[in-house]
């Protein structure tokens, strides 16, 4: 290594080390000055008033009204108009349900299977939202009890109708055939559901 290369390094770099503790001795002097007095503030002195802290107990009772005299005036009923329904128009939609018996054995005077109960089905939302209407036909088996199973779909050209048909035959109610009075089931009753907007 070059002595000479290695003073000339040393050299400069003393000189910027001293130069930089000499400044720092500078600005460490010029902070160390007092601070200059201010104006002085006297903090006033607060004192509480003594008082005589008592608790009170309301116990009367509150006085009774005195009754009136006069009974108040009656009011007068109020008026209301009555609607003008012949301008209102609702317009509703209309489901029939139309029954057609068949199946094994013919009509007996007696013990002959009746609908009790007849649901009409619920309109679909998009039928009515389009303005579609039609029928639908299904097929079930009346049981013993007079109820309906194995419903199936036989005529039903909008498919749309037929999910509310079979669960309207699903709580169709009969009374049961009896045959020498045993309840018997009567598979093939068919009954055709109309949807039709009302007009």
């Amino acid at each position: 290594m070059n002595i000479a290369r290695l003073f000339s390094s040393i050299i400069p770099a003393a000189i910027v080390t001293s130069g930089l503790l000499l400044l720092m001795h500078v600005l460490i002097l010029r902070n160390m000055t007092e601070p200059e007095d201010g104006p002085e503030f006297k903090i006033p002195e607060i004192v509480m008033p003594e008082r005589e802290i008592s608790t009170e107990y309301d116990t009367s009772k509150p006085e009774k009204p005195d009754e009136p005299e006069e009974p108040p005036p009656e009011l007068p009923e109020p008026e209301f108009e009555s609607p003008n329904v012949d301008t209102a128009l609702v317009v509703a939609p209309k489901v029939s349900t139309d029954i057609k018996i068949g199946g094994i054995g013919g009509f007996s005077s007696d013990g002959e299977y009746l609908p009790i109960v007849k649901v009409a089905p619920k309109y679909p939302a998009r039928a009515a939202a389009k303005g579609l209407e039609g029928y639908c036909t299904v097929e079930y088996t009346v049981t013993k009890t007079g109820e309906t199973k194995d419903i199936e779909v036989v005529d039903c050209p909008q498919s749309v109708f037929a999910s509310a048909s079979i669960k309207a035959a699903q709580k169709f109610k009969y009374k049961p055939r009896v045959i020498d009075g045993e309840p018997i089931e009567v598979p093939g009753v068919r009954n055709r559901f109309t949807y039709e907007m009302a007009k």
